[in-house]
């Protein structure tokens, strides 16, 4: 699942279409886990798929290491081509397990090598194999395909194991919640048995896995999955009047404060302009002027009748998503966001330079 740094903004449009697309049953359980909050319950569905993701690269590692270690023993008990062989097929096999084994041949095709038919196989095949019908298979074979066995573990600790590795397996295969089950546990289960049979993969695969950063990532709380334009709003702004002059507003510019404000008599937005469009007046200024400028004459209101800021800057409510800000931020033209309340004060800025989203 690919990750994103902006957030999305969950309108109740999009959330509605959302729920269309995964099904009201499926949508149902994150709902009931975040408590009603559609915004949270979406927050749930993403956390569920990244811990999904985060387990394919184990999964994938326990289950090839398996099978290859089982196919092994069963090479040395019943040769290279142990899957058509009778001694194996009809005295070792369970009913269930051979229907298994001949759809993995037919699903191979004709005349399939013994590797393409291992590869067909299904995690349930070799998990079955450590089931108590096939205790003689183990009487030697366990500690030939787990020479790290300790003394006190069984073949039924092993069945254990695989039997929970691949329920879990199943449901991440088929999208299902993991909300509720200990993958933590999940986890220690798959790096206990690959380390059974070899504790240099064991310890490759703990190297390289993400899934300790992926559950720290789990939301927490109702407004886990909506982030608004006020939480992300820097208060650094200088508020101006038409009246203010020009100098008093180049003044107050430094690295943080990069924004200009300007209001009406009743505190109502007129504009809002940045550093730029100072310098753009000033230059403008002082070529109709023969190079000469005035500062402490000329004024806001003679700024905005001078050059056009309109296109610069727009104002959203700062209780809306952040993402509407970036959004019109990652364009061509909109330089400043005004972030306002709900009586059209404004409650801070954010600009496309400082990059505070």
């Amino acid at each position: 699942m690919a990750e994103s740094q902006v957030p999305y903004p969950n309108l109740p449009a999009q959330i509605a279409a959302i729920r269309a697309s995964l099904s009201e049953p499926r949508f149902a359980t994150y709902l009931q886990k975040g408590g009603g909050d559609e915004a949270y319950a979406i927050a749930l569905y993403l956390y569920n798929a990244r811990v999904a993701k985060a387990f394919m690269f184990p999964l994938g590692v326990v289950e090839i290491t398996l099978r290859n270690a089982i196919d092994a023993l069963l090479v040395t008990q019943h040769g290279t081509t142990w899957h058509l062989e009778a001694g194996f097929r009809n005295t070792v096999l369970m009913p269930e397990g051979l229907s298994t084994l001949d759809k993995a041949i037919q699903r191979g095709g004709a005349g399939a090598a013994r590797g393409r038919v291992v590869a067909e196989l299904t995690f349930d095949f070799w998990s079955n194999l450590f089931r108590p019908n096939y205790g003689a298979l183990w009487r030697t074979g366990l500690n030939i395909v787990f020479p790290n066995l300790p003394k006190t573990t069984t073949r039924h600790d092993i069945q254990t194991m695989a039997r929970s590795i691949n329920q879990f397996r199943n449901r991440v295969a088929h999208h299902e919640p993991v909300l509720d089950i200990n993958v933590t546990d999940v986890y220690a289960s798959i790096v206990e048995l690959v380390g059974l049979r070899c504790t240099e993969t064991a310890g490759w695969l703990k190297h390289h896995s993400t899934l300790s950063t992926v559950i720290r990532t789990r939301p927490r709380g109702a407004a886990a999955g909506f982030v608004n334009l006020g939480s992300r709003l820097a208060p650094d702004f200088i508020a101006v009047t038409e009246a203010t002059t020009i100098e008093e507003v180049a003044t107050q510019f430094d690295r943080k404060c990069q924004v200009a404000v300007c209001l009406d008599g009743e505190g109502a937005l007129v504009a809002a302009f940045g550093p730029l469009d100072l310098v753009r007046f000033f230059a403008d200024d002082s070529k109709a002027n023969d190079g000469m400028t005035a500062p402490r004459e000329q004024t806001v209101g003679a700024l905005l009748a001078a050059i056009n800021v309109g296109g610069g800057w727009t104002a959203l409510p700062a209780e809306g998503p952040v993402a509407a800000a970036v959004d019109q931020l990652k364009g061509k033209a909109i330089n400043i966001v005004v972030g306002t309340d709900a009586t059209g004060a404004v409650v801070g800025v954010i600009t496309r330079s400082l990059r505070r989203y």
